[in-house]
């Protein structure tokens, strides 16, 4: 039978999604919160935060762990694999449930496994820890697919829209929907999973804020901003030529045109409507968030 999750910790919490799950973890007043860094790490923390230090030795994960109920892992790309060590300490330290370093694109559909090497890595950490869940009773994970970061691509320019030259890259023709979740939601979709803990054991949870396609996004764009953007056409299969032979060459930027070719190339798995079951409504997540909102909270950012 599941328990009740009241003391969590946290890794990478001072990362992209780290932040906000941390946040939101505090604004929910459920759970008793500890973060996991680096001796080296000077990122500071609330002082009702419990910060452990560690080398990632079994030993100070143990001691990190110990009493702990559930790890949310929000551990950065060049670290997934990292995860296995880290799941073995949690199963032996008695953890109750762990959240990995999942987010982002669906890593259940193989064309996105081929596409996006990091895939790989997930891929196995999930079967990894699907292993533990069956070999101890009291051990179970749970996976969030978020589809990309929308509000935080907006910011950096990782979904091909630059907010602050006002241009864009469209993929294919632009009319492609993909599920994208802001980072606010997604940090709330770990506390949701937590909180339900029976029914979210062992499950690829997969959550959105909207659906909605480049041409749909860069209308709301224009509109809030009062401009026509600049636009620049790509082609899907030359976009994942390119990003190919950068990671040949060992150009970790290449990760980035391969995951706009799973967001916006077809048969990638990115529609969650389409391809996967929607949980926002089982969490109690909002089903449709107002996509001119966020932009134009967007804008307002940049303004600022």
């Amino acid at each position: 039978m599941t328990q009740e999750i009241q003391s969590v910790i946290v890794l990478g919490a001072g990362g992209n999604i780290g932040v906000p799950v941390l946040d939101a973890l505090q604004d929910s007043k459920n759970f008793k919160i500890s973060v996991l860094t680096r001796h080296s790490s000077t990122t500071k923390f609330p002082s009702h935060v419990t910060v452990h230090k560690t080398d990632y030795s079994e030993s100070s994960l143990l001691d990190a762990f110990k009493g702990q109920d559930a790890v949310i892992s929000t551990i950065g790309s060049m670290a997934l694999t990292d995860q296995i060590k880290i799941i073995d300490a949690a199963v032996k330290a008695g953890v109750k449930r762990f959240i990995p370093s999942e987010f982002g694109g669906n890593n259940r559909n193989q064309r996105a496994v081929d596409m996006v090497p990091i895939f790989k890595d997930k891929r196995e950490v999930l079967q990894y820890l699907s292993t533990k869940a069956k070999e101890n009773k009291t051990f179970s994970y749970t996976a969030i697919a978020t589809g990309p970061f929308f509000d935080w691509g907006l910011r950096v320019g990782f979904l091909g829209f630059d907010i602050n030259s006002e241009s864009v890259t469209i993929y294919g023709d632009g009319t492609k929907k993909l599920s994208m979740t802001t980072l606010s939601t997604s940090a709330l979709s770990v506390v949701k999973v937590l909180l339900n803990p029976t029914e979210t054991a062992n499950q690829h949870v997969f959550v959105q804020s909207f659906l909605a396609s480049q041409n749909e996004v860069l209308a709301v764009l224009e509109e809030v901003g009062g401009k026509k953007w600049k636009v620049t056409k790509a082609d899907i299969e030359e976009t994942a030529k390119v990003g190919h032979e950068m990671l040949a060459k060992g150009d970790g930027l290449g990760i980035v045109p391969v995951l706009r070719v799973i967001s916006y190339g077809e048969g990638y798995g990115s529609n969650w409507e389409e391809d996967e079951t929607l949980w926002n409504k089982k969490l109690g997540l909002p089903e449709q968030e107002n996509l001119r909102a966020i932009v134009k909270a967007e804008y307002e950012n940049k303004q600022s």
